[in-house]
């Protein structure tokens, strides 16, 4: 069943629980694109158009705190359960809103430049001039660390925009971990908030010195173990150079069907240092 709220991603009703006012500076961070279009009539519209892409929107879990208010969702595009997430932010008068992607398929992608194209500056969609786009090498040596503070339960899962489909198990999902700490060099801790037995915790990562932020939705089977990690991220230009890097690392033991059909051409060969 469709949302009220689906025409705006939550936008709305995320500014509201903030009780977000004229005085208030707001800005949008879109999914596909670098910067952020500021005032809240250009934040309505941009917010409005990224929402009419999809048939139906679904409300997930929802977190609040003081300064921070965040909604999960899913829309329905075409045959594609796309899910998202909209993450509000206040600090004094400066309200920012950021809008995740759990998966950024080429029709989804393809949908949000025709939507709102004429709403961001075209520079915003691409990397910047001069970024490095090869592959790094993999030293044949390399220890992988995941890093995680906390241990995961047997049949633990992660969704992230890196696959197509779920990775599970805990020992694949703790060598993605560490993969993926290689390519994005360390978290840059942001703020957390636990519902229940979710905790939605935010962070950002580098990637060819760019930063890729990160919305994970953190699923607790007890209070030490964590049976499901839901990743999405922004923006595109960077998630598509964070997932080129993961595939070259992950194709020895992750299978084709992991990844995004006709996606092959795009990501060059990697390096065994």
């Amino acid at each position: 069943m469709n949302h009220p709220a689906h025409a705006s991603l939550y936008v709305d009703e995320l500014l509201r629980a903030l009780e977000t006012t004229a005085r208030d500076e707001v800005l949008l961070r879109h999914p596909m694109t670098f910067g952020a279009t500021a005032g809240r009539t250009r934040v309505d519209q941009l917010a409005a158009a990224t929402g009419s892409i999809f048939a139906t929107v679904e409300p997930g879990h929802g977190w609040s705190g003081p300064d921070m208010s965040a909604r999960e969702w899913h829309g329905q595009f075409e045959d594609r359960r796309i899910r998202g997430m909209t993450v509000a932010r206040r600090s004094s008068q400066r309200v920012e809103v950021d809008i995740f992607l759990a998966t950024f398929p080429a029709p989804v992608r393809r949908a949000l430049r025709e939507t709102c194209g004429g709403l961001i500056d075209a520079a915003a969609w691409s990397l910047p001039e001069g970024t490095d786009t090869a592959l790094p090498p993999i030293p044949a040596d390399e220890v992988l660390d995941p890093k995680l503070a906390f241990k995961l339960a047997p049949e633990a899962q992660l969704t992230s925009p890196v696959a197509c489909k779920p990775i599970s198990g805990a020992a694949d999902v703790e060598r993605i971990c560490g993969h993926s700490i290689v390519v994005y060099g360390g978290r840059a801790s942001g703020p957390r908030l636990t519902v229940g037995p979710t905790t939605l915790s935010l962070w950002t990562g580098a990637v060819a010195g760019l930063p890729l932020e990160v919305a994970n939705v953190i699923h607790w089977r007890d209070q030490q173990h964590v049976k499901l990690m839901a990743m999405a991220m922004r923006p595109w230009p960077v998630v598509e150079l964070f997932q080129a890097r993961m595939k070259a690392r992950t194709l020895p033991f992750l299978d084709a069907s992991y990844f995004e059909a006709g996606d092959d051409a795009s990501v060059p060969e990697h390096v065994t240092a």
